[in-house]
């Protein structure tokens, strides 16, 4: 995710850099990470997997586009941040998965 999104916001640079073309690529790469961040979701019975990996999805193409775009420091922080909600929550989940 990280990549393509980083690679989509290069050549949106490199297409001219204008405000108008870099919204394009953006509002499009939003549309096509939501797709697929809510094809990670499942349904089964009453209980609802996925939650964790489709905001993941979301949080790594904004680590990408944020590369893209130059912002570094907040790629490194979203990607920080989204690497200590998994393992640090892991244990939570696990207890409310068996309850």
């Amino acid at each position: 995710m990280s990549i393509g999104s980083c690679g989509l916001i290069l050549i949106a640079l490199r297409l001219g850099g204008s405000a108008d073309v870099q919204s394009r690529v953006v509002q499009g790469l939003v549309t096509g990470i939501g797709f697929v961040g809510g094809g990670a979701i499942l349904k089964q019975d009453k209980t609802i997997h996925g939650t964790a990996t489709a905001a993941s999805i979301w949080n790594m193409a904004v680590v990408g586009a944020a590369t893209g775009f130059g912002f570094y420091d907040i790629a490194v922080v979203l990607a920080v941040i989204n690497f200590l909600a998994l393992r640090l929550l892991r244990s939570v989940k696990q207890q409310l998965d068996k309850s």
